[in-house]
């Protein structure tokens, strides 16, 4: 937790520096402070030990087990998927192998996916925030709602996540071929990033706040079937039995607030959309994301879904803040403030435990492996 902690501070503390800078050109400010934060959560992520974050050791075996492997037994893998349906995600199995010819080292193995990730992360803040500001608001909503799973856990969709968030720009830009092209491939990787094709069509919907508010309304009744929905999905899909239901991984604190979020926006609504009418692509966005929330108690798994649309809650947010400068600048400095303790107070509440270690420090494994 220490690690994080100095991680958003450091987001804040260079974010202040940034803006304090008299150069003419803000863009070019918050290009290098983007740049800047990106090689900070590189090295987070790449730096790890390999007892950290649930997943890490398992595809520390994978990647130890595949670099051995042959060319042959790749593409068996590869075949045996698409023509006799067996394995699962193919393609990551290939990733693995290319990098094994430059590196056998899973450290760097690590960097790789640091360095695919939050280069596309990076880009995606960067074109689509108007201001420093709301780029530090964007990294500081990531340390703390999506920096345990991306940075630290799945290697799997943290690659597909970074194909989607590639993807997006061509989504904004009606530039089909490309988008589909680099979603089928990162299905390859995480077969769950073919959720987010239909967001390319539902963007040509006018009016995005009259079908979110329709699905907030409807979200109760959502919820009461999400059983019935949620084991539906899951027959025709079970690639992924142990997404299955658990009691104690129910999000409850993460359905509220992005209940809270997408509320506030719809409020806002006309106000951000002013600021910036590319936004109605992020309302469909996360409209999609609390569909699929409302299955989330049923099979925690779906959280997966959710991911490839929650992460836009980094755009939404500051421009919610954002909506506020005509209040004034002590209302404006007041809604800041809040964010960002409200942010902080969650980090705390979910992260109170969460253990990190360099990987030249020793760390014991979690039970599951012992």
């Amino acid at each position: 937790m220490i690690v994080n902690l100095i991680v958003i501070a450091l987001i804040l503390f260079i974010g202040f520096h940034y803006s304090r800078k008299r150069n003419k050109d803000s863009d070019y400010n918050r290009k290098r402070y983007i740049k800047t934060i990106c090689f900070i959560l590189i090295l987070q992520s790449g730096l790890r030990n390999v007892a950290v974050g649930t997943d890490t050791y398992t595809y520390f075996l994978s990647f130890e087990d595949t670099k051995n492997m042959s060319w042959d037994k790749v593409w068996q893998i590869v075949i045996d998927y698409y023509k006799y349906n067996q394995g699962k995600d193919p393609g990551y199995t290939v990733f693995e192998k290319l990098v094994s010819l430059f590196t056998g080292e899973y450290q760097l193995f690590l960097f790789a996916i640091a360095i695919l990730f939050f280069t596309a992360l990076g880009r995606f803040i960067y074109k689509n925030t108007d201001g420093l500001r709301d780029a530090m608001v964007a990294f500081v909503i990531y340390s703390v709602l999506f920096y345990s799973f991306f940075s630290i856990t799945g290697h799997r969709q943290t690659i597909a996540t970074a194909g989607t968030l590639f993807a997006f720009e061509f989504l904004k830009k009606r530039k089909l071929f490309y988008f589909l092209l680099i979603i089928l491939i990162a299905s390859t990787i995480h077969k769950t990033s073919l959720v987010f094709i239909p967001l390319y069509f539902i963007t040509y919907l006018k009016k995005p706040n009259y079908y979110f508010w329709i699905v907030i309304v409807l979200f109760p009744v959502l919820l009461l079937i999400s059983n019935a929905v949620a084991l539906y999905i899951f027959s025709l899909t079970n690639s992924y039995e142990e997404y299955q239901h658990m009691d104690e991984l129910r999000p409850v604190t993460f359905v509220c607030l992005m209940l809270l979020i997408s509320v506030t926006a719809l409020i806002r609504y006309k106000k951000i959309i002013k600021l910036n009418p590319t936004a109605t692509f992020y309302y469909f966005a996360l409209m999609i994301g609390i569909v699929f929330l409302s299955l989330v108690f049923a099979i925690h798994g779906y959280m997966r879904i959710v991911q490839y649309f929650s992460i836009f809650i980094m755009l939404l947010i500051p421009l919610i803040l954002r909506s506020f400068n005509s209040a004034g600048r002590k209302i404006e400095f007041l809604v800041y403030s809040c964010a960002i303790m409200i942010l902080l107070f969650f980090f705390l509440k979910s992260n109170i435990d969460m253990e990190y270690r360099f990987f030249w420090e020793e760390m014991r494994l979690e039970e599951v492996y012992l």
